[in-house]
């Protein structure tokens, strides 16, 4: 990515220069946008008179990771203490939060009502007595209703209106979230904005924030866009790629949102130069354009890439050859660059089960992304806490949720968010797998080093498509390019095909340096793969590499001093 001692390109310039408080932003992984948004920041806050007004500017992201990225840039550009007393960063889910537990009280909730930190619905829908195609439209239908800004009674009506037996069952599902206090992660916006109804509360907010800054506009639901404006109107700087719109299963509608966000006229800057890709790469990246819709890449710095970077393909006959051949060629990766980071990335995490079991079989250290990373006084008391467990039973799953989160909290001189993060982790993988795995899940808790996060540390990392987005690697393995697997069995319609591309599109646009795509011709169970739809554009690339010799024989004359500091 650019570094902040780079002169600004011309876009970034206009982009720091604009004084009106809005406008859209449309940045392809790789392209600058972190640093855009944190250089739209720093000209913000330079042009607004504060004058001891304690208004601040509102940056919105989706994860926590986006959230630590941005607060980096920001330190380096306005400096700690003017992004502490100037600005507000979170994830859509802790604005939320905040609202709901200062002023949950103009809605008729009392201090015993709680955000759930796990995914309580999915939990309780596991307890009915129904088939599984029961239970996954039961969540569907709670999901959807509420995505809406209306209140708990609206919910019960509205889920009164559908079909027998889902009717009853989500009605069931949603008297127990009242009877228990709990509100859910579907529920944290939703009852963001039955509070944002009392005018007071709204005013509050919007006399706070002057302006917002929202990244991955494409991820938008229809009421994170409503919440977005109820507190700062059309004051905003929204950025994003359609290209990487892959949430529509969580309600995301990307060219509505967009439609909706472009029409206000306000000023829109594109960014098409990537500062994180190699030259092969990114034409792996724009091979995909015509299902993906976005417009063709090019490296700021193409003299920067050693051979330009690679691109490249392999077939096996089966996975646990493929399985070898790239844990081994990891290796040699690693013998010559250690401080690198290489991303075995697969549509679903079942499909890397081979790769983990080889890597577990050869006792080579990797970073799963499905373990918990923690800092060493926090996986100290959750191997405890794991202990106690060992030996105990639990009714119901919430005295197992309040169990985890008493012993947890009651942990010395660590920092509240990240004993919340970890109860919640520990209590996720407890109510999967269940107590008599509690030696196993404890084998999965991983101490970091220093500031070190999973999304840092050097090596092997195996990880999905949708973890993956937002991070970057210097090396990406693409796993399973077969059809059923990229792209998914379940997309059967032609936006189901798109939604695939672009999450193929976001799988290898994580790699810097270099990227390798696999398939095997037999599945585990020794039936036929068929080559993904998607291979026809990855191979269709000047210069792409297909087959291991070829990729081997570019590993044998690289330069790979020159690679270890690219």
């Amino acid at each position: 990515m650019l570094r902040i001692d780079l002169v600004p390109t011309k876009e970034q310039q206009e982009i720091y220069d604009y004084c009106p408080l809005d406008m859209l932003i449309t940045a392809p992984a790789g392209c600058g946008k972190t640093e855009a948004l944190a250089y739209r920041a720093k000209g913000l806050i330079s042009r607004f008179s504060f004058a001891g007004n304690g208004r601040k500017l509102l940056i919105v992201t989706f994860t926590n990771q986006a959230r630590d990225n941005i607060n980096e840039r920001l330190k380096k550009y306005v400096g700690t203490q003017a992004l502490k007393q100037h600005v507000t960063v979170c994830n859509f889910h802790g604005l939320a939060s905040r609202i709901i537990n200062a002023h949950r009280s103009v809605i008729g909730f009392d201090d015993n009502w709680r955000i759930a930190n796990f995914d309580w619905t999915r939990r309780a829908i596991n307890t009915l007595s129904c088939s599984q195609d029961v239970k996954q439209k039961v969540a569907a239908a709670l999901q959807s209703t509420k995505q809406q800004c209306i209140s708990d009674t609206d919910v019960a009506e509205q889920l009164h209106r559908l079909p027998s037996p889902i009717k009853e069952l989500a009605a069931s599902i949603e008297a127990m979230r009242i009877k228990e206090k709990v509100i859910t992660y579907d529920d944290q916006i939703r009852v963001a904005l039955w509070i944002l109804q009392n005018n007071t509360v709204a005013k509050v907010y919007r006399n706070h924030f002057f302006a917002a800054l929202v990244d991955e506009f494409q991820d938008l639901t229809p009421h994170q866009l409503t919440l977005v404006r109820e507190l700062c109107g059309e004051n905003v700087t929204y950025a994003g790629d359609l290209a990487q719109s892959i949430f529509s299963f969580a309600g995301a509608d990307s060219r509505l949102t967009y439609k909706s966000i472009a029409k206000h006229g306000r000023k829109q800057i594109k960014l098409l130069k990537s500062f994180r890709s190699s030259p092969a790469v990114l034409n792996s990246v724009n091979s995909l354009s015509p299902m993906t819709g976005s417009e063709p890449l090019a490296a700021a710095y193409p003299e920067h890439w050693v051979n330009g970077g690679l691109a490249s393909s392999v077939s096996f006959v089966n996975q646990n050859d493929e399985a070898k051949w790239i844990v081994e060629t990891s290796q040699f990766i690693l013998n010559h660059c250690p401080a690198q980071r290489i991303g075995i990335v697969a549509r679903t995490a079942f499909r890397a089960s081979e790769i983990r079991r080889y890597l577990e079989h050869e006792n080579i250290e990797y970073a799963d992304w499905g373990n918990g990373l923690f800092r060493p006084k926090v996986a100290a008391e959750l191997r405890d806490t794991c202990d106690l467990l060992s030996n105990k039973t639990f009714e119901k799953q919430l005295d197992l949720y309040l169990f985890i989160g008493e012993r947890i909290k009651s942990a010395q001189r660590v920092p509240s968010d990240e004993l919340e993060e970890a109860s919640g982790w520990l209590f996720d993988q407890v109510s999967q797998f269940g107590l008599p795995k509690i030696h196993e899940i404890k084998a999965r808790i991983r101490e970091s080093k220093g500031d070190e996060t999973i999304a840092t540390r050097p090596g092997i990392h195996c990880l999905t498509g949708h973890a993956g987005k937002g991070q970057q690697f210097d090396w990406v393995f693409v796993i399973g390019l077969e059809q059923g697997s990229i792209p998914f069995y379940k997309a059967n319609t032609d936006e189901e095909q798109r939604e695939e591309a672009r999450i193929l599109s976001v799988m290898i646009s994580r790699a810097r340096i270099g990227l390798i795509a696999t398939s095997t011709s037999r599945n585990t169970r020794g039936f036929k793969n068929y080559p993904s739809v998607f291979s026809q554009y990855l191979t269709s690339v000047t210069g792409h590499l297909a087959g291991k010799d070829e990729i081997e024989s570019w590993f044998a004359k690289t330069d790979w001093q020159a690679i270890a500091i690219t």
